[in-house]
């Protein structure tokens, strides 16, 4: 097992589409979904540009596939390669997660006998993220039968029949070309973001004919060539993508950006060697300039992965397994984060599937920036910073609910409205549901004030705090002191209707996860305010007129902070997960064994309400997220209370990697290995068999704290960090590394 590549040995059409997830690549600009280059009945390729959105009809809007830059069709003496036809009798395709490279190696012949094989490789580059790069290469097999010379035909095209799914959100503005370059400028249909699209494509082989193509929805290039047996024809694909979320002027800054780079690479014609080009009807014959970039870009783009991984890598030693899955995981992470971009953040599937159309949820929040606020702290920042942007939408919503302060929406995209669906096809039951989470699903805001306050404490970022952050937890605080509702008879402010991040429970009422939460954020919201008072005095006389928080508002605070109802028994420390669960039936979890459904899928949406069945962590993600505000005779009794009451295999799949943290706590590590591996395995096994609507990117997140902060027990303090670490049968060291204020930190474990 090479530890850096995941490899596809066998091609199996049945894995067509969860393999199209397993083997995108990306750069937080775009990522390109693992489609293969000359296509393949019913595949679903998609390049998804981070904040790129268009209008749908019912989930307002999503990320819009952009036409396909992948396009190359081969044709060998008028046969067309197709992987649906002929024979394959060779094949190997590997994502080095080393160097972001896709590379794939076929072996075919023909219907008509001709034996080729074919390799290409390709990346979005890390260090220009403006631009994707293929190299495809075609080779003569001997064969007795071979004859004359083959009839080589590449076709290389920006492809326009593409959407996301059924729904097409572009349409051509405008095509031509410039010299021998391509160009293609669309827009989508009813957000009006211009995208231009420039191609280069060329032979290292000099004498063969290219032809330059013109057309609206697919502008080609086509490269001639005669191959004996034996021989190889080598063709290099440069796509330059620009928007006009980057610049005013797309089309010249994507034109100069690709001339430029042709420029840099070129070096003087060959002596007595040319090439034809076709265009239009005209026939000329030009010197053999050889302008071959991909050598160059494919360099600098391994280096920029390599300083992504010298900061970023996690070294397990004695788990083969383990050590291939944490890396893809953290290389997952990284093809969907916009590296300096605030105005977006990281979708549910990150930018490699369809799947949840691109919104944001509290996964960006609780599962995936804390990997990023220990290790990438300035991208971590550009994601909260979008939170910031979002604040007028947050008190928007607030407001339009009849609640003071900043309140956040389950999903979001762009503007910071609320984008959650009103229904849904179930997807396992087939029945049109009504989805109550952006109405109901509320703790979300407390998240987003918790992973605020969690990257201050670790990066001692105190202008993020004084300029974005501080407002943030004043804005959401005061949503939970107006959201609360006093109970006389109980003598207890109460939150009332709400969806916990269990989800199978609706409309209950005092969720554990969102009262603790909710009393978290007003109490970390009065600390930063007394800080900033202390630091930046104009600052906090700022905020305090603007958002009006005089003495009554702040004497509430403390108020509902002292008073809010916990449903938690003193004496044990058992969290209640809301009102009422307890009376609930327990389900006989023996009479599913073999189900490859969930207990929502099996009981239904209403029915499974009456039982002590979780989709995911709900009271034990509380103490995850709290990690040092429990001790460990709470953290044991209501381990032994819900993990068994989980539905790990098929309720989410953001939790089980988070389970690892708590597991790890209780010295139970033949559990947390085995979570660990539910959660690492996900998408490479397609374990739960929707890795076709994109990476769980939540997950990955949550392998990457389930190493660190589980198995390496990694806690910051005031006075540096601890390690506590718990080793699962075989593993012998466990090295990563990580910031804390600004200063790097190399931790090496062994056993």
């Amino acid at each position: 097992m090479n530890l850096w590549h995941i490899e596809e040995r066998t091609f199996n059409p049945k894995k067509l589409h969860s393999c199209e997830t397993v083997f995108s690549i990306g750069n937080g600009y775009f990522a390109t979904r693992g489609t293969f280059e000359e296509g393949y009945p019913k595949a679903t390729p998609g390049t998804l540009l981070a904040g790129v959105f268009d209008k749908i009809a019912i989930a307002k809007e999503e990320l819009a596939n952009v036409p396909d830059w992948l396009t190359i069709k081969l044709f060998v003496n008028g046969e067309r390669f197709r992987l649906d036809h002929g024979k394959i009798f060779d094949y190997q395709r590997t994502l080095d997660m080393q160097h972001g490279i896709l590379r794939r190696m076929v072996g075919w012949e023909s219907p008509g006998g001709i034996r080729i094989r074919i390799t290409s490789e390709r990346f979005a580059s890390l260090a220009d993220e403006h631009v994707g790069a293929i190299r495809y290469s075609v080779t003569a097999e001997e064969q007795p039968e071979m004859g004359e010379k083959l009839d080589v035909l590449l076709w290389s095209a920006l492809d326009m029949a593409v959407g996301n799914h059924d729904l097409l959100h572009w349409e051509s503005v405008e095509q031509r070309r410039d010299g021998e370059l391509l160009w293609l400028h669309s827009q989508t249909r009813h957000s009006s973001v211009k995208l231009v699209q420039t191609m280069s494509f060329t032979s290292k082989d000099c004498q063969f004919q290219k032809e330059l193509i013109r057309s609206d929805t697919s502008p080609s290039i086509r490269i001639y060539k005669k191959l004996a047996a034996g021989e190889t024809m080598t063709a290099e694909k440069i796509v330059v993508m620009y928007t006009s979320r980057d610049v005013e002027d797309v089309l010249q800054t994507a034109l100069d950006h690709h001339h430029h780079i042709l420029q840099s690479s070129a070096s003087p014609a060959e002596p007595g060697k040319y090439y034809t080009l076709l265009v239009e009807g005209t026939r000329r014959t030009n010197p053999c300039v050889q302008v071959h970039p991909y050598e160059t870009l494919l360099e600098e783009h391994k280096k920029a992965w390599q300083n992504y991984w010298q900061d970023s890598d996690v070294i397990i030693e004695g788990d083969d397994k383990a050590q291939q899955a944490v890396r893809y995981n953290i290389y997952q992470l990284r093809i969907s984060a916009p590296s300096h971009d605030s105005r977006y953040s990281i979708a549910a599937k990150g930018l490699t599937g369809f799947g949840y159309r691109g919104h944001v949820f509290h996964d960006t929040e609780i599962f995936m920036l804390p990997y990023f606020t220990y290790v990438h702290p300035d991208i971590a920042r550009n994601l909260l910073i979008y939170r910031y942007r979002l604040l007028p939408a947050a008190r928007a919503k607030a407001n339009s609910n009849g609640y003071d302060g900043a309140q956040y929406p389950w999903e979001s995209t762009l503007d910071g409205k609320e984008t959650t669906p009103p229904a849904i096809v179930h997807p396992e039951t087939g029945e049109l549901i009504a989805v109550l989470n952006g109405n109901l699903e509320i703790h979300i805001t407390a998240s987003i004030a918790h992973t605020v306050w969690q990257y201050w404490q670790v990066t001692g970022d105190n202008e993020f705090m004084r300029e974005f952050g501080t407002e943030i937890l004043l804005s959401t605080a005061e949503f939970w002191a107006s959201r609360t509702e006093w109970n006389p008879e109980s003598s207890y402010y109460e939150i009332d209707n709400v969806i916990g991040p269990d989800e199978y429970h609706e409309h209950v009422n005092n969720n554990a996860y969102t009262n603790y939460m909710a009393r978290w954020n007003i109490q970390i919201a009065i600390h930063a305010l007394h800080w900033l008072r202390s630091n930046a005095p104009d600052k906090a006389k700022e905020l305090t007129q603007q958002l009006d928080l005089n003495e009554k508002r702040l004497a509430r605070w403390h108020d509902v902070k002292a008073h809010i109802r916990i449903p938690q028994d003193k004496r044990t420390g058992l969290f209640e997960q809301f009102d009422g669960f307890f009376q609930l039936e327990p389900l006989d979890q023996e009479k599913y064994k073999g189900r490859t459904t969930s207990y929502q899928g099996i009981l239904g949406m209403k029915v499974v309400q009456y039982y002590q069945i979780i989709k995911q962590a709900d009271v034990l993600m509380l103490l995850t997220v709290l990690d040092q505000q429990f001790d460990f005779k709470t953290k044991k009794v209501n381990w032994d209370c819900y993990f068994p009451i989980t539905d790990h295999d098929y309720g989410s799949s953001l939790t089980p990697a988070l389970h690892v943290i708590l597991a790890c706590e209780l010295d139970l590590v033949d559990t947390a290995y085995q979570m660990f591996m539910k959660g690492a395995l996900v998408d490479l096994e397609d374990q739960r068999g929707n890795s076709d609507e994109g990476i769980h990117a939540a997950c990955a997140g949550a392998v990457w704290q389930a190493a660190i902060l589980g198995f390496a027990g990694l806690r910051f303090t005031e006075d540096g960090y601890t390690t506590t670490p718990r080793w699962p049968d075989g593993w012998t060291r466990l090295a990563f590394t990580c910031f804390q204020r600004g200063k790097q930190i190399s931790i090496d474990l062994r056993k």
